[in-house]
């Protein structure tokens, strides 16, 4: 483990990742519209100069586009994910893999897939979340069935989809069920179902139920999603903790069908990360592992603010980018939105037209909120716990020491790469 990588967070100000050092979260929230520099003076940079592994989303694929190459010649694995063309993504990804199987019990582990199912049915309304619990439970029969009765190669959501389409109906749903629970008394799928039962004899509301269920799973029913959960190049995440690992995941910022996969897909890193860690003898991963969470807001992982706040000792961190606190408050709500920003140790305030933001970055930085609504669009404000804040200025990707070796700087400045022979661990080459 390297205890001497630093992140970028502006202009000549950099921090230590070593968090037993420094004594702060490596957790950042970093706040600004589109056209702030959120990407080019935060995320870039410091994806050049990482020492750890990291899952980024790339919305555009140019991140990846842009480094990939550089990190290979640096030793990092690089895995491509496309939730913009399932069928054609570099590798694929089966959230059924990280459904553990219990060898003392014999069984697969309930919780993960109620995780899958929370993830996948995500409660809209707190104050009535009646309907989304209600479906949860179906869901969780449907999955707990296709892992109790399928052969491996079809446990995936496009057969739950397939079982949901062929047993719509409660009497042969419950045939199954009832043939399932002859045959294992302790069978989890039977035991959700029967949680469900209750509600089939209100026609109403089990008409309402299927339609819910029907909604969440239309996106794992075609060709595409079925290739990407069994395309032969799986993501793992445990792996990227024990080899360095870059790991871009494209979606697309106009097409939001997919975000409960992409949710999931979170949900399940944080969650896997974490029982890695849990399993070293010192708690910590082998290889820190950072996510950087673009659109942050689009994400909805449940328990979130509850996820962020234990894994700074696993070696986890997360940079959430966000385009105003309002946009955390509207996916999370309040409360649950400043404990977020809590267990932020540094938040960069990159600019924007938010009153709202402008007065909660105003109170912080003790400045009026006009003063914050008009900074220069080449200033941010820096917070750090346990610091006075401070009025800086964005980082300039193109001042960075591995800026020659982008596409965008070879596509105006042609570089021969090929005339070094090798490069050393930060990419800088070694002349003939």
């Amino acid at each position: 483990m390297n205890h001497n990588s630093f992140r970028i967070l502006a202009e000549g100000i950099s921090v230590n990742n070593n968090t037993w050092e420094t004594g702060l979260a490596n957790n950042d929230l970093i706040i600004g519209p589109t056209g702030s520099g959120k990407t080019r003076s935060y995320v870039l940079p410091n994806l050049l100069d990482t020492q750890e592994s990291f899952i980024v989303t790339d919305t555009k694929g140019s991140l990846c586009k842009q480094v990939a190459p550089l990190l290979e010649r640096r030793g990092f694995q690089v895995m491509e994910l496309d939730f913009t063309d399932l069928f054609h993504s570099p590798c694929g990804y089966n959230p059924f893999r990280f459904i553990r199987w219990d060898e003392t019990r014999g069984c697969y582990h309930e919780q993960d897939i109620l995780t899958i199912s929370a993830a996948l049915v995500p409660i809209d309304d707190p104050r009535q979340p009646f309907w989304e619990l209600i479906t949860r439970n179906m869901m969780e029969a449907l999955v707990a069935y296709t892992l109790e009765c399928l052969p491996p190669e079809e446990q995936n959501l496009t057969s739950v989809t397939r079982l949901f389409d062929e047993v719509g109906t409660p009497q042969v749903l419950d045939t199954l069920m009832l043939e399932l629970s002859g045959l294992n008394p302790t069978s989890f799928a039977a035991s959700r179902w029967r949680r469900f039962q209750l509600c089939q004899k209100a026609d109403k509301m089990y008409g309402s139920i299927l339609g819910i269920l029907s909604q969440k799973l239309s996106s794992f029913g075609f060709s595409g999603a079925e290739k990407l959960f069994l395309n032969p190049r799986q993501l793992d995440f445990a792996e990227i903790s024990r080899r360095k690992t870059a790991v871009f995941v494209k979606v697309s910022d106009c097409d939001f069908s997919l975000t409960p996969l992409t949710s999931l897909f979170y949900t399940q890193a944080l969650q896997t990360l974490i029982a890695e860690a849990d399993s070293r003898p010192d708690n910590r991963l082998q290889i820190p592992v950072r996510l950087y969470l673009d659109d942050f807001a689009n994400l909805n992982i449940p328990d979130f603010d509850k996820i962020i706040a234990v894994i700074r000792s696993r070696e986890i961190s997360v940079s959430a980018v966000l385009q105003s606190v309002t946009q955390l408050e509207s996916c999370y709500g309040h409360s649950k939105a400043m404990t977020i920003i809590d267990n932020c140790d540094h938040l960069l305030y990159l600019g924007g037209q938010s009153l709202e933001t402008a007065r909660f970055i105003g109170n912080k930085a003790n400045k009026p909120e006009w003063g914050i609504l008009n900074m220069p669009l080449g200033k941010a404000w820096l917070f750090e716990r346990g610091s006075t804040p401070r009025a800086v200025r964005k980082y300039d990707l193109k001042q960075h020491p591995l800026y020659h070796q982008l596409a965008e700087h070879t596509m105006t400045y042609p570089v021969l790469l090929d005339q070094f022979d090798s490069y050393d661990e930060q990419g800088m080459p070694f002349g003939n």
